[in-house]
């Protein structure tokens, strides 16, 4: 890996071009204490991140940050940092240290986010420049300012060796600086977009559920309440971690649980798990054996002293449907 490290140097020189947008929305609102902040970090991380937040706008803040202008389109809702070196909006091509670089210069525009947050949920696709540098950086930044730091990491296709080498650099640093860091699959998220006629781009449906399942869970109050104090409880535990999310009908409980087993876009066993807190949102017709099957069902295959913390939630949008997402330990 000598080339990405040489490619490093030639940022010495380099004088970032930073802007910053904040864009008026019908519901902009400063960022409060104890803010859930939801992140995207490159092209693929900024589209994951965009798709994701529109399902919980009321519920957490959402920052994008490229040097790729384009990502941004769509976004009235975001806080939008961009980091562009010469003005041309072509990003960070496969020079990470450059993002590294350009970012560092541009933390005074969003330290007040990241000082009031108190949990990020960062995004970012691995393999190309402003992902693979920025994101592990920015989750320093975070861990820095005292923010617990969930990360989605998506992992390039086989096929893109070069790509698949710059991630392989900068996964250590994004797993370090992370509480729990999820690696995504390309091959298999674009398998399970097709299954489910999504478009794998935007994360096939998966992602965004997994980050509104987890924002309902640390925003919202529910019949079972769940809060931060909880998800540290389980995080730390000794061992890996991960999140997890299945959704299903209301009549066939025992195939969310399939699905939340199999929802991990990177081969993940649970078996013999220490810590799990599990939140379960349904409609007005969920009943109490709904969450009795669904969390015993899911559980039974983790350790027999495992810690399970268990939450729900009513939403009058889930009638007929389930969704669990749950935060997995002692891996």
């Amino acid at each position: 890996m000598h080339g990405l490290g040489m490619r490093g140097d030639v940022t010495s020189d380099i004088r970032p071009m930073i802007k910053q947008f904040y864009t008026p929305a019908p519901y902009s609102r400063l960022v409060q204490d104890g803010e859930v902040l939801v992140v995207g970090v490159g092209g693929i991380g900024c589209l994951w991140a965009v798709e994701a937040h529109s399902g919980c706008p009321d519920l957490a803040e959402l920052l994008l940050i490229d040097a790729d202008e384009s990502s941004f389109e769509g976004a009235s809702d975001a806080n939008c940092l961009f980091l562009d070196s010469g003005g041309e909006g072509r990003g960070a091509a496969a020079l990470p240290s450059m993002a590294i670089h350009r970012l560092r210069d541009g933390m005074e525009s969003i330290s007040d986010l990241l000082d009031k947050a108190e949990v990020m949920i960062l995004m970012a696709g691995l393999g190309g420049g402003m992902g693979s540098g920025a994101s592990g950086e920015l989750a320093k930044m975070a861990k820095q300012c005292g923010c617990l730091v969930l990360s989605v990491a998506g992992l390039p296709f086989a096929e893109q060796p070069l790509r698949c080498a710059i991630a392989e650099e900068a996964l250590p640093s994004l797993e370090a600086n992370s509480d729990v860091c999820i690696r995504v699959s390309m091959e298999r998220l674009a398998w399970q977009s097709r299954r489910r006629k999504t478009d794998w781009m935007i994360g096939s449906g998966w992602i965004g559920e997994l980050v509104e399942g987890l924002v309902t869970t640390l925003a919202s109050v529910g019949r079972i309440n769940l809060d931060l104090m909880d998800m540290k409880a389980i995080i730390n535990k000794t061992g890996n971690a991960t999140l997890i999310v299945g959704t299903g009908s209301s009549e066939n409980p025992s195939s969310v649980v399939e699905m939340a087993r199999n929802s991990p876009l990177n081969d993940v066993s649970i078996e013999g798990a220490k810590g799990c807190m599990i939140q379960v949102e349904g409609g007005p017709d969920m009943t109490l054996s709904h969450l009795t099957e669904l969390t015993d069902s899911f559980v039974s295959q983790m350790d027999p002293n495992c810690q399970v913390i268990m939450g729900a939630r009513v939403s009058d949008e889930m009638i007929g449907k389930l969704r669990l997402v749950a935060v997995v330990s002692g891996i």
